[in-house]
């Protein structure tokens, strides 16, 4: 009967008994995160989100299943953004709609545009509240102060 005890211990351990919480893992992310996304949320720069990038792949990575697809929905567009201004050698903090670069395409500035609505579109929007509000009621904490 005392040889069963330790193999029992073990077994459990090994199913795991050690791999944490997801839900904790991922409310220790948004923790580990906040000091960045505030300073990100505070910045008057317009480039300044893209910043926050690594950060949102990073809690994408670790959501739980019933935020995921909103994490998705959040990072998808401002990657798509990104590399549209990527392409178009566009430096984000200096672009503006109204006066675009001298030198852009009309081909050019409709993809950008193209990908900046998407990211100010109401999916993308009801997303981040979403992720918001599940870091707030689920870890207790906001994603930024």
């Amino acid at each position: 009967m005392r040889r069963l005890a330790p193999a029992v211990l073990l077994a459990g351990l090994a199913l795991g008994g050690c791999s944490g919480d997801p839900q904790e893992r991922y409310c220790e992310a948004v923790e580990e995160h906040q000091a960045e996304l505030t300073e990100v949320a505070a910045s008057d720069d317009p480039g300044a989100v893209f910043d926050a990038l690594d950060a949102y792949d990073d809690l994408a990575e670790r959501a739980p299943r019933d935020i995921a697809d909103d994490w998705a929905a959040v990072v998808d567009p401002l990657r798509a953004l990104e590399q549209a201004l990527a392409e178009h050698d566009v430096d984000p903090s200096d672009y503006d709609a109204e006066t675009p670069p001298s030198g852009l395409d009309e081909d050019a500035r409709a993809e950008i545009e193209a990908a900046a609505r998407e990211v100010g579109s109401e999916q993308t929007v009801r997303a981040m509240a979403a992720v918001e509000q599940h870091a707030l009621d689920v870890c207790g904490t906001p994603l930024s102060r």
